[in-house]
């Protein structure tokens, strides 16, 4: 295979990734809009469906196409990139302006126990500890070794990622909505347990590799290509069972704020996280100023690296 079609091979996946992306969602949401539960297998939203793919994947042999020429003139690839990545954006904006007539009002209804605690991190004290203690033997082995000055970039950036998807987590734990509407109250908390947990998880193995890559320098960095995706595949399995398998009535927030069916504003909702409407995941609530605190602290987190890795 030349190294163009190679190169060409993302370009050929996204849209195999947003063809499969409007069925990855909780019921009663369709393209980013609340909808009754039955609307996603009626005549005009399976049309709304056609529609989308048929745009995804022509915006994808046009970028295939276009990043093929590579060759004979070095800006393809950006074009390339650019008219995928907006054109399917902007195919998922206009399915979801085709859906919006048929909204139908989130219940009004909202579904809280006042009985249960605060959930917990998955795996406990060990969720930190894992890590911490992997990162710590590496580091000891390589100040014995003499080789800490060579190791101790992939140390510290394995720390602070660690500490960043390990925050993260628990801010999703303790600041996302624990269940809003009744007849998804139980799915809820459990996809936002298995969120967390395959965070948890891929800091551990974020930890193990990069632990691994300061003691061995030698290992191939494509381990990481292989583990990860084979990670994500299994927890995105089970997160995206979880949202079919969740009752009708969408996810309790308003339609109107969310803005292009993919940023929250709601100055009204305390929450930081929300669930993703388009996609798997959360996303944040833009309009709420404790967002924006958090992300000074991702930032702050994000920079001690570098700080770290000049001073050591």
């Amino acid at each position: 295979m030349t190294p163009t079609w190679f190169m060409a091979i993302p370009f050929a996946l996204m849209p195999l990734i947003f063809h499969w992306m409007p069925v990855w969602r909780r019921n009663g949401i369709w393209f980013g809009v609340t909808v009754a539960q039955d609307y996603p297998m009626s005549q005009v939203g399976r049309a709304t469906l056609r529609d989308f793919r048929v745009a995804v994947w022509l915006l994808g042999l046009a970028a295939v196409a276009i990043a093929l020429l590579a060759p004979f003139a070095a800006w393809t690839f950006p074009i390339a990139m650019t008219l995928e990545i907006v054109g399917m954006f902007g195919a998922m904006v206009v399915a979801r302006q085709r859906t919006l007539p048929h909204a139908v009002r989130p219940t009004a209804t909202r579904s809280v126990s006042l009985l249960e605690p605060p959930e917990t991190m998955p795996f406990g004290l060990a969720a930190p500890l894992v890590p911490l203690a992997i990162l710590g033997a590496a580091g000891a082995y390589c100040y014995v070794s003499g080789i800490w000055r060579e190791a101790s970039a992939a140390l510290v950036s394995g720390a602070v990622q660690t500490a960043v998807m390990l925050f993260m987590g628990f801010a999703i734990l303790r600041h996302s909505p624990r269940a809003r509407v009744a007849a998804n109250a139980a799915a809820t908390i459990q996809f936002r347990r298995v969120l967390v947990e395959y965070m948890i998880v891929a800091a551990w193995v974020m930890a193990a590799l990069l632990a691994a890559m300061a003691i061995a320098p030698g290992l191939p960095p494509a381990i990481f290509g292989l583990l990860f995706p084979a990670l994500a595949i299994l927890y995105v399995w089970r997160l995206i069972r979880l949202g079919r398998g969740s009752g009708g009535g969408g996810d309790g927030t308003p339609d109107e704020c969310w803005k292009l069916g993919m940023f929250y504003f709601n100055p009204e909702d305390p929450a930081i996280f929300v669930e993703q409407r388009f996609g798997i995941g959360y996303t944040l609530n833009w309009a709420n100023r404790a967002t924006w605190m958090f992300g000074g602290i991702m930032v702050a987190l994000t920079l001690i690296a570098p700080l770290l890795m000049r001073y050591l």
